[in-house]
């Protein structure tokens, strides 16, 4: 008794009616998994090996598998694309089954599909990459070694490979993906064994969840980066001014300030950025593998959240010294002028990335615009940050060990400005860039 593809068992068999040929095309274009069976009578001496017993057939039937794709497949091939994506299937079945299953889940249109065999595919690598370097390719009757070449073929053209299987002889093409992507309920072990990662459910739209995952990871490693580059032009700011003055304006922090901002009030804040769920438009939005410190993120950090903090911290502690008749290049009348003056600047720059951690919740949207109760752990990681202002502020011991103290009115209540102010430039800007885009 023989089982297999039907053009391979039917090119084994004496004859073939019409009906099977018309039967096998009925099956395959519902979508069906077909296996012909066939049978010989052997009598005397058996053959030597099987492929002289694999001859000379009588055809018994042909048996069709219902095999449907997952209600969730054709929601998730869309979100595949949606974030830019390109997806090819690779099967053993038949052509028109693959053309079946490829239609109903919407991989491919009405018009003009391209299904192509594995036996016709070119032999030169090249044009091999040129005919199937697009989305909504479909292959059939691909074996091992057309899978693994395949993957080559992309890589070589500047693709990431994700690869799914989950047989043995998956194996080498998994290993070679950059992604190798096992079934954990019908893989076998070998495929397993050779993939990176293992869906529990075999679920395709699982492997789209995944991509949103690693795509809010790497927008949450670039909001912290943000977050903590605008701090960094506003402690760098003050020494830039008292260098460039000649001294003649004094430091409006010290070390232990700055030190105090990146270890203690600043932490809290970026680490529950980091928490930061996907929101709408995650998918959408392309990643650069190649920089993750990029322009635009530059531009935001160092030309506008820093510098709109650093302008809030040197206006409250230069007005702090007004009441006193203070002047750029006279001496400070008494050392509290200049203690309270430095607080009010260290005051300003917490505060100010306390709106900064807002602000940097999106790239798009202005902090107003964003679901307030999303995250939190930032409003409480916001609230500690000020509470730990407060502390070192008016606690005595700590407030002489930064060379600070409680900031007078004028200049608490410039520093109070600071959150506030850099919310409203930095909605400001996403609000002109987004005009400048629809203009485009």
């Amino acid at each position: 008794f023989v089982k297999g593809a039907p053009d391979a068992v039917f090119a084994r068999c004496r004859t073939v009616p019409d009906d099977a040929h018309r039967a096998l095309d009925r099956a395959t274009a519902a979508g069906l998994r077909v296996l012909a069976v066939a049978t010989r009578t052997i009598s005397g001496t058996p053959p030597s090996d099987a492929s002289a017993a694999e001859c000379d057939l009588e055809l018994v039937g042909l048996i069709g598998l219902e095999d449907p794709p997952r209600p969730s497949a054709a929601e998730a091939l869309r979100a595949a694309r949606a974030a830019g994506v390109a997806v090819v299937m690779l099967t053993g079945d038949h052509p028109a089954t693959a053309l079946a299953i490829a239609r109903e889940v919407g991989l491919v249109g009405a018009d003009d599909p391209i299904v192509l065999t594995g036996v016709d595919l070119p032999v030169d690598d090249a044009i091999l990459g040129a005919l199937i370097d697009r989305d909504g390719v479909v292959i059939a009757r691909v074996d091992p070694a057309t899978k693994l070449r395949i993957a080559h073929v992309l890589q070589a053209r500047g693709h990431v490979v994700a690869m799914t299987g989950d047989g043995v002889n998956d194996g080498p093409a998994l290993r070679a993906a950059d992604v190798g992507i096992a079934m954990g309920r019908s893989g076998t072990d070998v495929a397993r064994e050779a993939a990176d990662l293992v869906l529990l459910d075999d679920e395709f739209g699982t492997i789209v969840a995944a991509i949103e995952e690693g795509r809010s990871a790497y927008a949450g490693v670039r909001r912290f980066l943000t977050y903590h580059l605008s701090a960094n032009i506003a402690e760098l700011v003050p020494f830039l001014v008292w260098a460039l003055s000649g001294g003649r304006i004094p430091l409006a922090l010290t070390v232990l300030q700055i030190i105090s901002i990146d270890l203690i009030a600043d932490a809290l804040p970026a680490l529950a950025l980091g928490s930061e769920r996907a929101g709408p438009g995650t998918l959408a939005r392309p990643v650069d593998r190649r920089h993750l410190l990029d322009g635009a993120l530059m531009r935001r950090a160092f030309l506008v959240l820093g510098p709109t903090e650093a302008v809030v911290e040197m206006a409250a502690f230069l007005i702090t010294f007004a009441p006193a008749g203070w002047r750029v290049g006279s001496p400070v009348s008494t050392d509290h002028h200049l203690t309270a003056a430095s607080g009010a600047a260290f005051a300003a720059v917490v505060i100010g990335q306390a709106g900064n951690a807002f602000a940097c919740r999106s790239t798009s949207r202005p902090a107003w615009h964003m679901e307030r109760p999303r995250n939190r752990a930032l409003v409480g990681a916001v609230a500690a940050s000020l509470a730990i202002l407060v502390t070192l502020l008016v606690v005595p011991p700590l407030a002489r060990v930064l060379h600070q103290a409680v900031p007078t009115p004028i200049g608490a209540s410039i520093a109070a400005t600071a959150g506030a102010l850099v919310i409203a430039v930095d909605g400001l800007t996403k609000w002109v860039g987004r005009r400048g885009r629809r203009r485009r």
